[in-house]
């Protein structure tokens, strides 16, 4: 990684692993900033640094308040930022944001929301406080990450039991391989096909079809970044496409890059994300089956 890059992940306290996957802060200390946002989980970040556009679909999104919110986004969205910047963050698992932001991902999927618009001026005072204080250098990072975690839980809203199960359940699915089978799915469901596909797309964002397809790129992505993959491992990728230009042509639509550039020196957040533990927490979830 880069020396004026810096990102460091911290485990939640436990009794919010299954609504938040990371909490996070990073820096960048260079003046002009692009790169992008793969986009696979929820997120609820604070900018104490930094302002800037998220360009996705031909538009842009503006990047100027102290705190964001995503639900996702259909494929890795490029940014542009006026630097240095600076984040404090949470990654929710579709049930946290499901049971913070109280709102459908499938309405807010490709949008970066100021988090007032969601959460309310709570969420607008509690962010220029805590910037403020880390700005004055009052807080540390890994602090302000602890203070976020505790203005989240109990701000946490029940979610109808049936329904976080069958987050949970797609979840699992989603870990159970690089290419899950959506009868799978369905069959371990207690809803009609018409409703489970309804409940997916209404709790992450997409259809399942889509999901699964989304995540077999970004985390074939994943791996592929990595620099000690074996030759068997990436045969392993490999089969879970139809063949070698298909995989080609996925990861660049949902990444952005040919796999022959995973890895390298360019948008070295981007990298970073696609190397984040949410993607491995998908196996924490209850199996299927």
């Amino acid at each position: 990684m880069p020396s004026q890059f810096d990102l460091s992940y911290y485990d939640p306290p436990p009794q919010l692993a299954r609504h938040v996957l990371a909490l996070f802060h990073f820096t960048w200390e260079e003046a002009e900033i692009a790169d992008r946002h793969p986009g696979a989980l929820g997120h609820l970040v604070l900018f104490p640094h930094g302002s800037g556009a998220l360009h996705l679909g031909g538009g842009s999104e503006p990047i100027a308040s102290d705190a964001h919110m995503l639900a996702g986004f259909e494929t890795a969205a490029p940014f542009t930022i006026k630097g240095p910047w600076h984040a404090i963050g949470v990654s929710l698992s579709p049930l946290g944001w499901a049971a913070l932001a109280r709102q459908p991902a499938s309405t807010h999927f490709n949008r970066f929301i100021p988090a007032g618009e969601l959460l309310g001026e709570e969420i607008d005072h509690f962010a220029k406080d805590i910037n403020a204080r880390y700005r004055s250098d009052e807080l540390s990072g890994k602090a302000a990450c602890d203070l976020l975690a505790q203005w989240i839980e109990p701000r946490l809203h029940p979610v109808p039991a049936p329904h976080e199960t069958l987050i949970e359940h797609t979840f699992a699915w989603l870990g159970s391989s690089l290419n899950p089978d959506v009868e799978l799915l369905f069959s371990g469901l207690d809803y009609s096909r018409r409703q489970a596909e309804r409940l997916v797309t209404q709790y992450f964002g997409l259809s399942p079809m889509a999901l699964a397809r989304k995540y077999r790129a970004v985390r074939a992505a994943s791996l592929l970044a990595q620099p000690e993959i074996t030759d068997e491992g990436e045969a392993e990728i490999a089969t879970a496409f139809y063949d070698q230009p298909h995989m080609i042509r996925e990861i660049r639509r949902y990444c952005g890059y040919t796999p022959t550039r995973l890895g390298g020196p360019e948008e070295p957040l981007f990298q970073a994300m696609l190397r984040m533990k949410n993607l491995d927490r998908l196996k924490n979830f209850r199996r299927i089956g």
